[in-house]
């Protein structure tokens, strides 16, 4: 009978407790707001490194997620961006040249909290020399305010730092580098000899390696037997077809590949 009672009792206030919890619950009441999402992000900018892609590839697409902070909609509400770029910047990415056109106005569909921009980029041959860049802004308007941001400083000039907003806008980087793979120091001198980003790239494309196979560790990359392999290939292959390095001198491979 006692345990009984007891567990009455505690269905009782069991009950009581979620009936006061419910009735000190309220509802966001606050303005709406949008930012771009913040997953994997240090700061505002996304790097785009066309080296890590096969020459083949000339067009890619990235996702920008824009994040909604406060209640969903039973309405679609749309926004606005604008692509930016500083004036007088020689390295100011160019529409049509390293970027498809921007959609300006996109949409959080209703009963939804987020969307995605897509930017298309077209690779360039002149970011071989240069890297470009631009951003993308958000547009606030009446339904989709900025109420939350991270903040970031930046350099203004030798006596001035400022705030800036980080999560209004995404610039973009855009450049062709293709960095030495962690394993070089241990078989890329011996088998392929002083590292140059051309020749990386010539031995991958020789050898139809995919680039980012290449950029992973010994353990889940290419294997030191098939590196070795590829360094003997690619010496024989360079004394049928002599190539050069950007400082003029003939390209060769390390001196384990010398002789075969």
């Amino acid at each position: 009978m006692k345990r009984i009672i007891l567990y009455t009792f505690g269905a009782i206030l069991l009950a009581t407790v979620l009936v006061s919890c419910e009735k000190e619950l309220m509802n966001y009441t606050g303005k709406d707001g949008i930012y771009f999402d913040t997953d994997g992000m240090i700061d505002d900018t996304v790097s785009v490194h066309w080296g890590l892609k096969n020459s083949e590839v000339t067009e890619q697409t990235i996702d920008l997620k824009v994040l909604l902070i406060g209640n969903v909609a039973d309405h679609d509400r749309s926004f606005n961006v604008e692509v930016v770029t500083r004036e007088g910047d020689d390295s100011a990415a160019i529409e049509g040249i390293h970027y498809e056109p921007i959609a300006k106005q996109h949409t959080i569909k209703a009963g939804e909290a987020e969307t995605t921009i897509s930017v298309k980029l077209k690779r360039s041959a002149d970011i071989q020399n240069k890297p470009v860049r631009f951003a993308i802004k958000l547009v606030e308007n009446d339904e989709l305010a900025f109420i939350y941001t991270r903040y970031g400083s930046q350099i203004v000039n030798d006596t001035t730092v400022e705030s800036r907003a980080l999560d209004y806008q995404r610039a973009i980087y855009i450049d062709e580098n293709f960095p030495i793979p962690t394993w070089w120091s241990y078989y890329g001198v011996q088998y392929f000899g002083t590292w140059s980003m051309k020749k990386a790239i010539l031995i991958c494309d020789v050898m139809d390696i995919d680039r980012e196979l290449w950029m992973k560790d010994i353990v889940t990359g290419l294997s030191a037997g098939y590196l070795k392999f590829a360094g003997r290939y690619m010496q024989r292959w360079l004394n049928e077809n002599p190539q050069y390095e950007d400082d003029g001198s003939l390209m060769v491979m390390g001196p384990d590949s010398q002789g075969f």
